[in-house]
Formats: structure tokens, sequence, C-alpha cells
């Protein structure tokens, strides 16, 4: 884990918090609640990636990804214009040149010809599993992730995706065909 770089986006985070609904989380309970569960994502994720944050908000889990993973291309995408100026930020303030923001929502880049197919993976923290899955299902190449946070909640098969494993952390779920 990368400490020094993800103190410095928590500080920032939390410090763009008070202006702005980026996290309902904490501050002291950042690291076991945002970044442990960030970090689980990572077994999933090839090579090399191109990933897709569907609906970042405050970075969680893109940004933390993106300083773990350096080899990979993040794409964070979020439609509120305040959260998007702060993952801007934030992706300058820590140099992270594998990082790009794109202010739109999920579903309408999932349609776009520059990003359809384009995704190895797509992960998502707290945005409704249907939501992402259908951004996903435009996304992804074939045989492409979803990763995605591990909720209390229990959630529908999809014909659409197999599973393709997990942790306490994340359900890994791949692209049918």
């Amino acid at each position: 884990m990368n400490d020094k770089r993800i103190s410095a986006y928590l500080s920032e985070l939390y410090k763009w918090n008070k202006k702005i609904n980026l996290t309902s989380v904490e501050e002291k309970d950042a690291v076991e609640v945002l970044v442990k569960p960030s970090l689980g994502m990572v077994e999933f994720i090839p090579e090399k990636a191109v990933v897709f944050d569907v609906g970042s908000g405050g970075g969680i889990p893109g940004v933390v990804l993106a300083l773990n993973l350096p080899a990979c291309e993040f794409i964070l995408v979020e439609s509120d214009g305040k959260k998007s100026a702060f993952l801007k930020h934030v992706a300058g303030m820590l140099q992270l040149t594998n990082l790009r923001v794109v202010r739109e929502r999920a579903e309408k880049l999932a349609a776009a010809p520059e990003f359809a197919g384009r995704a190895d993976a797509v992960v998502s923290r707290a945005v409704k599993r249907e939501v992402v899955l259908t951004a996903a299902a435009g996304l992804l190449k074939a045989r492409g992730v979803a990763v995605l946070h591990r909720s209390s909640k229990p959630f529908g098969a999809d014909p659409r995706f197999e599973p393709a494993g997990g942790n306490e952390f994340a359900d890994c779920l791949r692209l049918v065909g």
C-alpha cells in the first residue's frame, strides 16, 4: 500500500468533504471502511487493464486502485460537477498520470463509441448494482469483469454476467460472451 499518498488523498477527501458531500464515513474509520475494501478489489483486476470506476463520487475505489496499480489506466466516471472537480484536483495533486475523470452518467458513456467495449474491468462501491451492471455491459470488452463492493444485501442473477470469484470485500462477475 502506498501509505503517504493514501494519507494525502484521505486528508484532501476530508478537507473537501466539509464543503461538498463526498463520504459519510468518519475520518477515523476511513482506512477500514474505504481503503481496505478498495485494495480487496486488486486481485480481480487484470494487469495493464483499462478500468472504469462507475459513480466514483469521492474517488473510492478508483483513486486508491490507481495509486496501487500504476500500470493500469483508470477512468473515473462521475456526473456531479463538484465531485468531478474534486477528482480532477486529487489526480493532479497526487500526479496520477494513469487516471482521468469523465463528467458524465455511466449509462450514457457506455453507449459512446469512444468508451463502449473498451474496459477490461469496471469497479464500483456505492452505486446500485443494476445501474452498474447495465453500464458495465456496455463498457466492458468481451469477458471483462465487474468488481463490485460486497454488500450485505443479496443481489439477483443477471444473465449478462457469470460469477468469477469474490472475497470478503468484493464480488467479481464476468461478462458472458
